[in-house]
Parts: structure tokens; sequence; C-alpha cells
């Protein structure tokens, strides 16, 4: 990066600076003196005026995208899953940091100091940033991780299912957030200078609220590696396997027995493609939003010495804020509006549509999941019996989801003379979407080898 030196610079004061502040301010004024200490009040206007009309554009766009999520997802039942609980906290998460953290800092590129909402909204403000910061990438680990299991540890997967589980792992997420952002609040204070210099007396206009002083332990390196090198890596690893078991299955798939029933091949493909994609774009999104905040703080403490620091921690720290908000307004995009699902119920719920199915998987999905029933190895034969529900649907599946019932047995090659032809594997409820098998629903009756391959297709988290 070039010498970028005296961009920052408020045109409107022209003080000397070339003197020690320490042993030569009794002799200018306190308006000089803090320039010389503190910086220019605000930034120039022509760094001012893109940046507001960037922020208020993510701010627009952040609030609306979260809150659609959020209401589109209480309002139908069909998308109270596991997943969806996941995707309603980070929504959740965005919302905060968007509405509380955003307009502070855009505040205080206006106004760097003097700070005048007090020590006690300082701190939270920085609690607020971190705990945010840390519950969004903390879910969206959570998140990746259920993907993972359901595609390519599907009988795991559906064990460890349930609403339940997935709202005490997301309470357990806000509260270790919560404990790791504590300590950046007990550091955070409002920051005073003293004028003339070592006179004890404050100067109130140099109020300026942030870590100043380097923690004894390390804070911002532990954040580095917990919150953005080990989530990236462990993202990175799951959806790499994601896409290996995903184009595996494109080969090896025996789908074809009853694609005519379910899926077209064409229509499988590009699902596949999709997925893959979507995958890609998690990962580079990642990387991309949460990388330059990082390196900025990193460089803040170790880059010290480097030549053009001042210049290049300016600017760095103008590019890494607009990614850590970008990254609140990605989130909805990435995760609801990619998906199919995710956009019909969007619809239904702008017409006033929302469906609340008084019954149903919504309430309780301790004994089922969505999923799609694929049998992909050749040691186990596959048997199948449909069974019509016209009017005794079981208690627990919502009267929308109608269809018909499929006992899906799977017998091992080696043993077919000992299985047990009376035993059931999966009872499977298919309900139907737009005039085409697209839910399965699934619920375990019995024990299965790990062995056998059962995965997502198409719509594989939501």
């Amino acid at each position: 990066m070039g010498d970028l030196g005296g961009y920052f610079d408020d045109q409107s004061y022209d003080y000397n600076c070339s003197f020690n502040l320490t042993t030569d301010t009794y002799n200018m004024t306190a308006d000089h003196f803090l320039f010389c200490a503190r910086g220019p009040k605000r930034l120039p206007m022509s760094v001012l005026l893109p940046i507001t009309i960037v922020y208020v554009g993510i701010f627009v766009t952040g609030v609306i995208g979260n809150m659609a999520v959020c209401v589109v997802i209480v309002n139908n039942t069909s998308l109270h899953t596991a997943t969806n609980y996941y995707l309603f906290s980070l929504a959740v998460s965005d919302l905060t940091l968007l509405l509380l953290g955003l307009p502070n800092d855009l505040g205080v590129y206006w106004q760097q100091y003097p700070w005048v909402l007090g020590e006690g909204l300082c701190k939270f403000r920085a609690l607020i940033s971190e705990m945010t910061n840390y519950t969004s990438v903390l879910t969206i680990v959570a998140f990746s991780m259920e993907r993972y299991l359901a595609i390519c540890h599907p009988l795991l997967s559906y064990a460890m299912s349930g609403l339940r589980r997935a709202i005490r792992i997301i309470a357990g997420l806000w509260l270790l957030a919560f404990l790791c952002a504590t300590p950046f609040a007990m550091y955070t204070t409002v920051n005073y200078l003293d004028f003339p210099h070592g006179s004890g007396e404050r100067l109130v206009d140099s109020a300026f609220c942030a870590m100043l002083e380097i923690p004894a332990y390390p804070m911002y390196e532990l954040s580095f590696i917990f919150f953005f090198l080990i989530p990236m890596l462990v993202i990175l690893l799951m959806y790499t396997r994601i896409g290996f078991r995903i184009r595996s299955r494109s080969r090896h798939s025996l789908g074809k027995r009853v694609e005519g029933t379910v899926h077209g091949e064409t229509k499988r493909s590009q699902g596949r493609k999709s997925i893959i994609r979507m995958l890609m774009a998690v990962v580079s999104t990642f990387f991309l939003c949460w990388a330059p905040f990082h390196t900025q703080r990193l460089i803040f403490l170790y880059g010290q010495q480097v030549e053009y620091f001042q210049s290049i921690n300016e600017w760095l720290f103008l590019y890494s804020g607009v990614f850590y908000y970008v990254s609140s307004t990605v989130n909805p995009i990435l995760y609801n509006v990619m998906s199919v699902k995710y956009r019909q119920a969007f619809k239904q719920t702008l017409c006033c549509r929302g469906s609340r199915s008084p019954l149903g998987f919504a309430r309780d999905q301790s004994s089922f999941r969505e999923t799609m029933v694929d049998v992909a190895s050749p040691q186990w034969t596959r048997a199948m019996t449909w069974k019509r529900t016209q009017s005794k649907r079981p208690n627990n599946v919502s009267s929308n989801a109608g269809g018909a019932d499929i006992v899906v047995q799977l017998i091992p090659d080696e043993e077919k003379d000992k299985f047990h032809w009376s035993k059931t594997l999966f009872r499977v409820t298919m309900g139907r979407s737009n005039s085409s098998l697209s839910v399965v629903k699934t619920k375990q009756t019995g024990d299965v080898n790990s062995k056998v391959c059962i995965g997502l297709e198409k719509e594989t988290c939501i």
C-alpha cells in the first residue's frame, strides 16, 4: 500500500504538531492539543459521505432482510425445523448488531470525540459488538455441522435431531459468546487526557471510548484463533466433505430405480450444482467478511513499527468496518433467499397466507426430520411397500402433508436369508408440494447399520 499519510487530516486546521506533547502543552490551546493527541474530531467529508451512504445501504438492506427471515420462519410452521432455528438465531444476532452497533460506529466517524454517552454505554457497545460477532460465527459453525451430519452422517443426524436439542445448543452459543465478549467490555472504557499534560486535570472534550491499553493476556489473538481461524478451517473442511459426498452420490446413487417417482435426473444434477455453488459462496463470504476485521486488529498489535502503519491502519479500519457489517446483510441471502422453500414461504407470508397448522412436525421434531431417502450402497437391497393414508393420518402429521406412507426395508445382501421381512427399518411419510413429491418425513423404528447411505438431495438444509 502506498503512502496515504495526510489523507485523513482535517483541512480546516493548520496546527503544528511537531513538538513533544508531554512537555510543550502549556503554550497551546486545548483544541490544538486535542488535534495533535487525538487527531481530527471527524473524518474529512470526502470520506464521510461515501462511508455514510454505504452504511445506510447496509443498514436498510440488512434490517429488512433479517426481519423478513424472522417473520417468515415464525409465520410458517413448515419452517419450524432445527435448521431454521439456527437461521432464526443468526438473523436475531445480525439484527442486534445492525440496530445497536452500526449507527454507533457511523456516529463515531462523524464525531470521534468527545464520547458523551457515559462509560456504561461505552462498555455496552463493546459487549454487543463482540457478542453478536461471536454468536454469528458460532451459529454459522453449528448450522454447517447440521448440514454436514445430515448429508454425510444421516443416521447420526437422525439420532441427534430435535428442536429441543437445537434450542439448547443455540442458548449455549449465546451464553458462550456473552462470556467470551465480557473481557472486552471490562477493558473498554472512556479515556481522558490531562491538559496541561501531567496536571491531573481531565480534559472533558478528550473523552474517547476505546480499549487503548493492550491487555496483559492475548484477547485479540484468542479472538482471532477461536472465532475466525478455527471456524474457518472447520467450515472449509465440512463443506469440502459435503461437496465430495454430493459428487460421489451423483455417480453411485441407485436413485434411478425410483427417479420417475421423485425427481428427474436433470433436476437432481442442477440441484447438486446449486448446492455446491452455495457451499463455495458460504466459505468465500465468511473469509472475505471476517478476514479484514481480524487483520486490522493484528496489525494494530504487531505492526506499529511498520513505516506507513498509521495510514494503513486507518484505511484498513474503514474497509474492515464495511465488510464487518456486510456479513450481517449477506447472511439472509446465503442461507435463506437461495432456498426455494424459503422463497415460497416468503411469497405466502407477503400474501398473508402463512402456514399455521395447529398440529404437525413444527411443534416437536424429536421423532421426525425432513430428508430424502437415497440408498446408494451395493451391499444393501431395498424393499418398498406402499400404503395409502387417506383418512387415518397419524396424529402428529400435519393435515397438509397428505400423501402416502412408505415402509422402507434395507436388507444386507449377505444376510438375506436371516433377515426378518416383518421388521420395519424406516417408515416414510411423503407429502405433496405443487403436485410433486418433494418433502419426505422419516421415523426410525429399528436399528440400521451405519454403512447404509441415506442422505439429503436438493433442499439439503431448509
